[in-house]
C-alpha cells in the first residue's frame, strides 16, 4: 500500500525549523565573554588614570590645593515677582527726589516736576546764529510771479 503525500511527520514536541537553540546559546556565551572582557579593560583603565592623576596632583602647581566649583544654575525662580519689583524700582526713580551725585550737586527730580520746570524755564539755547537765512516766499507770491497762461517757464 502507498503512503499518502499529505501525511505529517511524527511530532518531536517543538518546532525544529524556526530557531536554532545551539546558535542562540553560542551567541549568549560569546556576548558574556565580551562583556566580561570590556568590564576588565574599563577597570584597568580606571586604575591607570587614577594613579596618573595622583602623581600629577603632587606637582608644583600653585593651584593644586584649590578646587574650582562650577557655577550654579542662574534660574529666575519668580519671574512675575522680579518684574513687579523692577517696575516698582523704576517708578520710584521716576517719582521721587534723590541725589544722583552729591559732590557734583546733581539731583533726581520726579518726572512731572521736571516737565513743569522745563516748560517754565524753557530749553537751553546755544549761541544765536550769526546770519539768519531768508524765509521762502509764501505760496500766494509764487502764483503772482508765474507768467500768464498758466505755464511755468
Amino acid at each position: 500500500m502507498a503512503k499518502p503525500h499529505n501525511v505529517p511527520a511524527p511530532a518531536s514536541g517543538y518546532e525544529t525549523r524556526d530557531a536554532n537553540a545551539g546558535g542562540i546559546f553560542k551567541f549568549l556565551v560569546a556576548l558574556g565573554i565580551v562583556l566580561v572582557a570590556t568590564a576588565l579593560v574599563c577597570w584597568g583603565m580606571f586604575r591607570f588614570f587614577s594613579a596618573h592623576a595622583m602623581n600629577q596632583a603632587a606637582s608644583d602647581s600653585p593651584f593644586a590645593d584649590t578646587r574650582q566649583l562650577p557655577l550654579g544654575p542662574q534660574l529666575q525662580v519668580n519671574p512675575r515677582e522680579d518684574w513687579l519689583k523692577f517696575r516698582e524700582e523704576q517708578e520710584q526713580s521716576l517719582e521721587t527726589y534723590a541725589w544722583e551725585n552729591r559732590t557734583a550737586g546733581t539731583v533726581r527730580v520726579p518726572i512731572e516736576e521736571a516737565m513743569e520746570l522745563l516748560v517754565k524755564k524753557g530749553l537751553p539755547v546755544q549761541g544765536a546764529p550769526s546770519e539768519q537765512q531768508p524765509a521762502p516766499p509764501p505760496a500766494a507770491d509764487a502764483k503772482k510771479q508765474a507768467p500768464e497762461g498758466g505755464k511755468k517757464p
